[in-house]
């Protein structure tokens, strides 16, 4: 019987195999693609190719929808500081951003000390095209007052130095704020010369 189990598994474990490949690159490319036309060939391809039980799960359809209709939106105020005069961090993130979720955290252990509202802004959502395209390889990214203040990692000695900053009057916008969107078209003009 061990024997039979071990062969099933051996048969049945290039297709399941299959399809978390696929998983990963539909998920991960509905993220970054608003548009099957957008898709590299490579993985439309593989969406086409894969078993008729593998898009099942992933119907072509969904691949064209843009990724705000995929995903629950986690747009909106995650928590408010009590005082009105407190700061306010802007964090751009879309669903299952891990860095986001740490950004949060950390941001959360500085709460107490330094008292701030905290606002997410799903990229993915339709009325944040703009975000999308500027931010789309580089969540999360943080704003402190409406003004970028920094992007991928935060450790608790950098939340504090622009919160503290913020109470102080004294935050100024600070300098790398990623443009995916001017970098593609830059990229563009110059494979075009």
């Amino acid at each position: 019987m061990r024997l039979h189990t071990t062969r099933s598994i051996r048969k049945i474990a290039p297709s399941f195999a299959l399809l978390l490949h696929v998983t990963m690159i539909h998920r991960s490319l509905s993220f970054a693609m608003h548009s099957t036309n957008m898709l590299p060939t490579r993985a439309r391809a593989a969406i086409s190719a894969a078993p008729a039980a593998t898009r099942a799960f992933h119907p072509q359809a969904a691949v064209t929808q843009p990724a705000s209709r995929l995903f629950a939106s986690v747009s909106g105020v995650s928590y408010s500081a009590e005082s009105e005069a407190a700061p306010t961090v802007k964090l751009f993130t879309k669903e299952g951003c891990t860095l986001c979720d740490k950004v949060k955290d950390v941001l959360q252990t500085v709460r107490e000390e330094y008292p701030h509202t905290l606002e997410q802004v799903d990229i993915t959502d339709a009325d944040n095209e703009v975000w999308f395209s500027k931010y789309k390889y580089d969540i999360p990214v943080l704003h402190l007052e409406d003004s970028y203040w920094i992007k991928h990692r935060m450790d608790e000695e950098d939340a504090k130095a622009g919160l503290k900053q913020a109470y102080d009057g004294e935050f100024v916008e600070q300098r790398g704020e990623p443009d995916a969107g001017a970098m593609e078209k830059k990229q563009q003009e110059r494979e075009q010369s």
